[in-house]
């Protein structure tokens, strides 16, 4: 029996201990606007939109398979699906070949009912106060009016020479123009997504969970520009694959908390679109004020939600930095120094150790605000889950 107890402490000892990391500041610059917006508390970013999109918009995802495979996707309901794609030109359509990003504040939240054939989407209506976005909207809708397709239900039909076809630009009301972002993640993971990440049953709402707490929060999307053309070909992003956003109501509020998720469309109708295992990294922006503060105080939390199978060997495939953590340890102790003479200690935290290599992590971008003791950079996350990886950041005050 001693020698099995000395085995497993062996065994185990290496994941519970620290490691110790040291990185340089890059830069020594006035810090930007939108980073500064960080030091905001947290009500102060919900009841302003704007800014709480500016925040978001400073997060960097992509994916190995970035660029789509095709122009057209379509069902695949055994010869249906390619039978109205061919004849009747009921399909997807990409407006960029190129997967994007989009930024707004959700108007509309919904999910399947049930599953139909292996559908059961996921789907938030999004609407732009930033210019950027807004004038990406103007595009999609551009496209569908050329298009001029109509929907075979009567009650869909969609009259193409009023808003948002239609537009005085001067004066844009911002709620007729909705970019549609859609999903389907997969079906084993629905339960623990609907408690742990996002409403994905029916029943719950945005207000009532835990990491929402409102029915309009603003949201980052990152997939497929296309139009759905089964439809009317309105506007979509389809499918996403990264969403983000800030938890602005924590049941304490300790700093910003960030909710973000990669995920394969597991719905088997972009084939060409999405693929699993899905690698990718994504760059999440944080500041923290102060020359002379404990490590205790400039802190990261990392808490691992829904997840599946890590492919390890996947992650050669993107272009990571060297001086790479992962998530064997449970603790991880950082040092920032700068040629000034400061040193600022940062102490990660995980919700448990993972035994893989398929998650890393690192600092980039890192520049001291001498005048104004503010050290912002980026937090990088780097994986490859076979299915999806969900998670909750959390970065101290």
């Amino acid at each position: 029996m001693q020698h099995l107890l000395f085995a497993l402490v062996i065994t185990f000892l290496p994941l519970l201990g620290s490691a110790q990391f040291s990185y340089k500041v890059d830069t020594y610059q006035p810090t930007p606007a939108t980073f500064n917006y960080l030091l905001l508390n947290n009500g102060q970013i919900e009841d302003n939109d704007t800014i709480n999109e500016e925040i978001l918009d400073l997060v960097q995802p992509m994916v190995t398979d970035s660029v789509l495979g095709r122009k057209k996707e379509h069902h695949q309901l055994f010869l249906v699906g390619w039978f109205i794609h061919a004849f009747g030109d009921y399909n997807w359509r990409a407006l960029s070949m190129v997967k994007e990003k989009f930024v707004g504040t959700v108007r509309h939240h919904s999910r399947s009912g049930a599953e139909e054939y292996s559908e059961y989407d996921i789907n938030y209506d999004l609407n732009f106060h930033l210019q950027r976005y807004l004038d990406r909207a103007f595009y999609c809708y551009d496209c569908q009016k050329k298009i001029g397709r109509q929907d075979i239900r009567k009650s869909h039909r969609t009259n193409y020479n009023v808003v948002p076809f239609v537009r005085d630009t001067n004066n844009v009301d911002i709620s007729n123009y909705r970019m549609h972002c859609e999903m389907t993640p997969p079906k084993a993971f629905r339960a623990q997504l609907n408690y742990q990440f996002f409403p994905a049953l029916p029943g719950l709402a945005l207000k009532d969970h835990q990491n929402f707490g409102t029915e309009h929060p603003s949201m980052g999307f990152y997939g497929a520009k296309c139009l759905d053309c089964n439809h009317n070909c309105h506007p979509e992003l389809h499918p996403y694959e990264w969403v983000w956003w800030l938890n602005l109501h924590p049941q304490k509020e300790k700093g910003k908390t960030w909710v973000i998720g990669l995920f394969y469309e597991s719905s088997n109708r972009f084939r060409h679109w999405s693929h699993n295992p899905k690698t990718g990294m994504i760059s999440i922006p944080f500041v923290y004020k102060g020359k002379n503060r404990p490590n205790e105080e400039r802190s990261i939390f990392i808490e691992h939600l829904v997840l599946n199978k890590f492919e390890d060997a996947e992650l050669s495939k993107l272009p990571l930095p060297q001086n790479l953590m992962d998530a064997k340890k449970e603790t991880i102790e950082v040092n920032v120094s700068d040629s000034l003479g400061n040193s600022f200690p940062i102490h990660i935290q995980f919700s448990n150790a993972l035994p893989t290599n398929g998650i890393k992590y690192w600092l980039s971008n890192l520049n001291w605000d001498e005048q104004n003791s503010i050290l912002s950079g980026y937090f990088n996350l780097a994986t490859s889950a076979r299915d999806l990886y969900t998670t909750r950041i959390t970065f101290s005050k």
